[in-house]
């Protein structure tokens, strides 16, 4: 019995560990504007919670002024490099489209639909690492 309470115990501290690892607010320097969540954002320095409520990614700025909750429409697996925490966007001719978020705790990151791009417009993607909040 003991033996049982005692693994029980061990899980449940490993299961909470992991899980407030994950809920980590990082930080990202994102030196171009940007459309996330339908809203269009300044370049600037911002703090980035990938599990915000009901399936969403939360940017907000560091001085308070900016929020937009970004809901991404599927999980993906990933097949290069996941073990950076990073913002993935794609740029065109507008502002720059946030596409992909990657916690770098697995192989696993969020998608965001995205406007289309025209395919006579010259596109490249942007990877912005996270790095963990100060704050936290």
């Amino acid at each position: 019995m003991k033996s049982l309470t005692m693994k029980l115990t061990i899980a449940a501290v490993a299961l909470f560990a992991a899980g407030a690892l994950s809920a980590q607010t990082m930080t990202a320097d994102i030196p171009f504007a940007f459309q996330a969540g339908g809203k269009v954002m300044a370049a600037g320095t911002y703090r980035v919670n990938l599990h915000g409520p009901r399936g969403t990614v939360i940017i907000r700025d560091t001085g308070l002024k900016s929020v937009v909750m970004a809901r991404y429409i599927t999980h993906i697996v990933g097949k290069g490099d996941t073990t950076t925490a990073k913002l993935v966007f794609v740029c065109g001719r507008g502002p720059c489209s946030l596409v992909q978020a990657w916690s770098g705790y697995g192989a696993e990151g969020l998608l965001f639909k995205t406007l289309k791009v025209d395919r006579n417009e010259e596109a490249s993607l942007a990877a912005i690492h996270l790095r963990p909040d100060a704050a936290d």
